[in-house]
């Protein structure tokens, strides 16, 4: 697994795990996070196919929009970990 954004990483391997995704992507995404780590493209489809699942396999829509919350709680958090890193301190 990559070293950086290791939080942000087992919070979405813990969500990608959580709910009934296809077999085929949810193995594919996992790959990914293991090997790579986590970027914002994986995060997107993350977020656009847990959208795209049913109410009823999500919990309601209040499940869904808390989970979507976590979602992107966990893209900005690393986008800002990413922005953080370029940031140079140079007095």
């Amino acid at each position: 697994m990559s070293s950086q954004n290791i939080g942000e990483t087992q919070r979405l391997i813990k969500f990608v795990e959580k709910y009934p995704f296809a077999d085929e992507e949810k193995e594919r995404w996992l790959a990914e996070l293991h090997g790579n780590g986590i970027n914002g493209d994986l995060l997107e489809e993350v977020r656009t196919k847990f959208l795209e699942l049913p109410a009823d396999k999500v919990g309601g829509d209040w499940t869904r929009a808390q989970e979507n919350r976590e979602i992107m709680s966990i893209l900005k958090q690393w986008r800002l970990s990413m922005a953080s890193r370029n940031f140079r301190h140079s007095r």
